[in-house]
């Protein structure tokens, strides 16, 4: 399990203890044959717990198939269907009609559609108090923490919010590199917005162009900036501190090695992972002021 892309949760307080036992009631049950989508929870590895716990960190798995029925296919079959009305009762068929004509090619159509299975990590810090969904955008990371609030109960969770702005602490640190702090460098990657939402894209690039300098004295603000953290990793920070493309640069290349067994290899990986995002994390937290003022002292309260 390596750590890519993630959306960051502080805890409000810790959770139940009997996480485990509650995850495993709201379990994994693949699509019906008319369902359009189905969730559940599945063990982190495969013959073990539902949650993993290992480095000070605990791991559970979200599944999610999905039915792949496009939108175009339906309403061609619907077209069809309306065109042999209109030929047999010599009128348009009504909305109501054709509503319903919908839905029973839907029905028809579901049980023949392919599926499509994702797996979307959650991975908790108790000590520090957080919580990440390791996923890719903002819908994902909002039906998992939904899921997990509906089968757990409760989900006392809040976005990490920093004491200031990440937007003006990394348009501050493109415009004047030497105020970046100690173990951060720039990265070749940086996304501009202004208040009319035009925006400005540079990939693999210069960050300190004077072209870039144009578009800041326009009035744009970063919104994601390519950083460095310790010469170890590479990441892309947003404006709403979510991560997107964490790479190890030191990674191990090695090819993976048939004798070396799934669970070996999953727990490696984990280790790995559990080492440099605390820190990284810690770091982050400092370089924007820390936590927002009153969440970290609604997090003193809760874990302290």
């Amino acid at each position: 399990m390596q750590v890519r892309n993630f959306y960051w949760y502080v805890l409000n307080k810790p959770l139940d203890q009997n996480l485990a036992e509650k995850l495993e009631s709201h379990p994994f049950e693949s699509c019906g044959l008319t369902q359009l989508s189905s969730q559940g929870w599945v063990p982190p590895l495969n013959g073990e717990g539902y949650v993993y716990e290992a480095h000070g960190a605990q791991l559970c798995t979200l599944k999610q198939e999905k039915r792949l029925l496009p939108a175009s296919v339906v309403n061609d079959y619907l077209q069809t269907k309306v065109e042999e009305f209109e030929a047999a009762e010599g009128y348009s068929p009504s909305r109501k009609i054709r509503q319903q004509m919908k839905e029973d090619i839907t029905l028809d159509l579901l049980p023949k559609a392919f599926t499509k299975v994702s797996r979307i990590p959650v991975l908790i810090f108790p000590r520090q108090g957080w919580l990440l969904v390791l996923g890719g955008s903002v819908k994902t990371a909002d039906d998992t923490t939904a899921f997990m609030r509906e089968s757990i109960g409760n989900l006392p969770i809040s976005l990490v919010n920093t004491d200031i702005s990440p937007s003006s602490i990394m348009t501050q640190w493109l415009s004047d590199p030497s105020k970046l702090p100690e173990d951060w460098v720039l990265g070749e990657e940086v996304e501009l917005k202004d208040a009319e939402e035009a925006v400005v894209r540079v990939k693999n690039q210069d960050l300190f162009s004077e072209e870039l300098t144009v578009h800041m004295d326009a009035g744009k603000i970063v919104t994601k900036l390519a950083l460095v953290w310790r010469e170890q990793i590479s990441v892309i920070v947003q404006d709403d501190l979510s991560i997107k493309r964490a790479k190890l640069l030191l990674e191990d290349d090695a090819p993976y090695e048939a004798t070396e067994t799934e669970e070996g290899r999953f727990s490696h990986e984990f280790a790995v992972s559990c080492n440099w995002v605390v820190p990284f994390c810690q770091s982050l937290l400092k370089a924007f002021g820390g936590l927002e003022k009153a969440l970290a002292a609604s997090q003193d309260r809760a874990f302290k």
